[in-house]
């Protein structure tokens, strides 16, 4: 396999008039109209083969945080977030997901700080019917916490998350509408993992500021708290104290592959919780996104700050190759967020880019 193009997709010009990180000068920037309202970052992605559309969670300080794109036409189309929205809500981060019943699956994050939390009132979970636009709320988990990331367990009917700026997990009941577990964890995935029996994997902070692994267990409803994580330890790449787990990848027959900050590439032995280590496919460091390609293929993108590449790993014969990088025209993404395998073509979700709105590339394949 081999990288056979690559092609940006966006629908907003806007140009940065500086270049401040938004994570530590959310408040200032915030305050520009023409900011709010012009950038937007591509956090969030997942294919509806019913819509024949690609779903884009985004960062927007305008709170216009859902988007779909269609491949056929080329055209984006906003899915009016802003219609349920509250001003806190500004990310789609690392949180949608397709259910069973064709309905996306989502929550939302913020980007303000232990300061503003009793302003907030929490990120919601909530459903998105692509056939005819509408909304429906499930719940907000933690009033004034967001959420960063969720993973969905349709089989279950289970909604698995991590809330933000105070690092929360829990467990919603789809159906009742409730958290039925809650348990602070002081570390955080880019995204979760979950087994074949429905277990969910992130990481905790230990007594000696080891992020180590724990499993939610939804039979019991109880964690299990494991005293090892990986052996290239944590130096908080994503964000200040978050944790080594920058991407998952869980395979029909149990396999679930992770991502690390480093840009290692790791296999988690679910029945004992101990993890594999099998190469760093990339240089560099940041492993934000993995897919599901065919034939036992693992797809990623990795690096960061204008070095963003793609790369394949054979699970049969535990091999990799660097595919190419996310690049056209002399323009590059700066950093990687998300990837969606759709048809022969990886679509990778760029953000943070500091001087303009950011791009969803198209990687064709061959």
């Amino acid at each position: 396999m081999k990288l056979a193009g690559v092609t940006k997709h966006g629908f907003s010009d806007y140009l940065r008039p500086d270049r401040r990180d938004l994570d530590q000068h959310a408040s200032s920037v915030s305050a520009d109209e023409e900011f709010r309202r012009g950038y937007y970052a591509f956090t969030s992605l997942a294919y509806s083969p019913q819509a024949g559309r690609l779903f884009c969670g985004t960062t927007n300080f305008g709170n216009d945080l859902l988007h779909s794109y269609d491949p056929a036409s080329g055209g984006f189309a906003s899915a009016g977030y802003g219609r349920i929205a509250e001003r806190y809500e500004i990310k789609i981060h690392r949180s949608l997901a397709l259910g069973g019943d064709g309905w996306l699956y989502g929550a939302t994050s913020c980007l303000h700080g232990v300061k503003e939390l009793a302003k907030g009132l929490g990120g919601k979970v909530f459903r998105y019917c692509p056939a005819t636009g509408e909304y429906d709320v499930i719940a907000v988990p933690i009033p004034q916490l967001y959420i960063q990331t969720i993973s969905l367990d349709w089989r279950r009917g289970m909604i698995y998350g991590m809330a933000y700026p105070v690092f929360e997990f829990f467990a919603l009941d789809i159906a009742r509408r409730e958290v039925v577990y809650r348990q602070y964890m002081g570390s955080i995935s880019h995204i979760g993992a979950v087994d074949p029996e429905g277990g969910y994997w992130g990481t905790w902070l230990s007594g000696t500021s080891k992020h180590n692994l724990f499993r939610y267990d939804p039979a019991a409803n109880e964690v299990k708290f494991f005293d090892h994580g990986f052996p290239t330890p944590c130096r908080n790449l994503m964000y200040y104290l978050a944790g080594p787990i920058d991407s998952t990848a869980c395979t029909e027959n149990g396999g679930i592959y992770l991502g690390h900050e480093s840009g290692e590439l790791y296999r988690l032995d679910w029945r004992t919780g101990e993890v594999e280590y099998l190469c760093k496919p990339l240089p560099g460091t940041r492993l934000p996104a993995l897919a599901l390609g065919p034939d036992g293929l693992i797809l990623g993108v990795g690096g960061s700050d204008d070095c963003v590449l793609t790369f394949a790993y054979d699970s049969r014969s535990g091999r990799g190759h660097i595919l190419g990088p996310v690049g056209e025209g002399g323009m590059s993404c700066y950093r990687a967020h998300d990837c969606c395998l759709v048809g022969d073509s990886l679509f990778v979700g760029e953000t943070d880019n500091p001087k303009r709105s950011c791009y969803l590339w198209e990687c064709r394949l061959a």
